[in-house]
């Protein structure tokens, strides 16, 4: 059950996973207000929006789990981009962006197209 990547991106994920972002008044130390009295080139507003990150101590374990990987996975990794790596001939130039990936109908994941080799015939 895979399927091609759509070319318009709508496969990526929303963004900030529904946190819910707020406006602060920019923070200045004396050493900017001083520089506010000199011709400057580039404004920045005044008012910002601040997306709040907890410290890693503040998350769950299973939080935790999900946002960093342990060894395994990191090997398991590893092994994967050296065989996804290795057929587009070891060249940056030649990777698969996402919309060349398949997309996996149960996880929703991007599938590299060296995993699914042995499923597609061709047809000439």
């Amino acid at each position: 059950n895979i399927r091609p990547s759509p070319p318009d991106g709508s496969a990526s994920r929303p963004p900030l996973g529904g946190v819910t972002p707020f406006q602060e008044k920019l923070k200045q130390d004396e050493s900017t207000l001083r520089q506010k009295k000199k011709s400057t080139k580039i404004v920045f507003d005044e008012s910002i929006s601040v997306i709040p990150i907890p410290m890693r101590s503040e998350y769950s374990d299973r939080i935790k789990s999900r946002i960093w990987s342990n060894r395994h996975e990191l090997h398991e990794n590893a092994q994967r981009n050296a065989v996804e790596f290795a057929s587009e001939g070891w060249n940056w130039r030649n990777v698969t962006e996402d919309e060349g990936m398949y997309i996996c109908s149960v996880s929703g994941e991007l599938v590299h197209p060296v995993h699914c080799q042995h499923l597609v015939t061709d047809q000439a």
